[in-house]
């Protein structure tokens, strides 16, 4: 009996630990209510560098099997003729406010509005993405995208809690930091890089 006893209260304070917060994690997150802009910025650094990542792999696949002739221009090309003061503008502070607010607030905010999932507002927004990009840069472009599209809606769904404002913060600073990734410590590694 005893050690059923024992038992029981070791059961107990398993389910105790398991559904309790803790007090350092109960206290980020209110820190995190108070503060959501700083939190919206962190989380989108974070997924920033993620998103860059995942395109590094994806465009790897994609350029295994996709044939050269389908690749498309690159739409950094366009780019080249200024310098990287001005590309850093346009790439890093113009083309992320524009770019979620075409492809991550209005898509994902009329699609929750008609009912939609969260899920399915991530793979609207970032089949969105990938057709912008598309259009601008060729298949390969906007099949890379599209995942890292993705990443940005999640962004934006992780702080959409928070408001629209922290939202977008989120998905702004992780298409900032992306870009900043891909153009500024990525490509100068690329043959032929600035």
């Amino acid at each position: 009996m005893l050690i059923m006893g024992g038992t029981v209260s070791l059961q107990r304070s398993m389910a105790h630990r398991i559904t309790t917060i803790p007090p350092r994690l109960a206290c980020w997150r209110a820190r995190l209510e108070r503060r959501p802009y700083r939190a919206a910025a962190a989380l989108g650094a974070c997924l920033g560098i993620v998103g860059t990542l995942c395109t590094l792999c994806v465009i790897g696949v994609v350029l295994q099997f996709l044939p050269p002739e389908q690749w498309g221009h690159s739409a950094a090309a366009g780019l080249g003729r200024f310098g990287p003061a001005w590309i850093f503008l346009i790439a890093v502070v113009y083309a992320p406010v524009v770019e979620t607010l075409l492809a991550q607030v209005l898509p994902m905010e009329l699609a929750h509005r008609l009912g939609a999932p969260s899920s399915a507002c991530v793979l609207l927004s970032g089949l969105v993405f990938a057709c912008g990009h598309y259009l601008n840069g060729g298949l390969a472009h906007g099949m890379t995208t599209f995942f890292g599209g993705m990443i940005l809606a999640c962004a934006y769904v992780a702080m959409r809690w928070a408001g629209v404002g922290p939202a977008v913060l989120a998905a702004g600073t992780a298409h900032a930091v992306q870009n900043g990734t891909v153009l500024f410590v990525l490509a100068p590694l690329l043959p032929g890089g600035a």
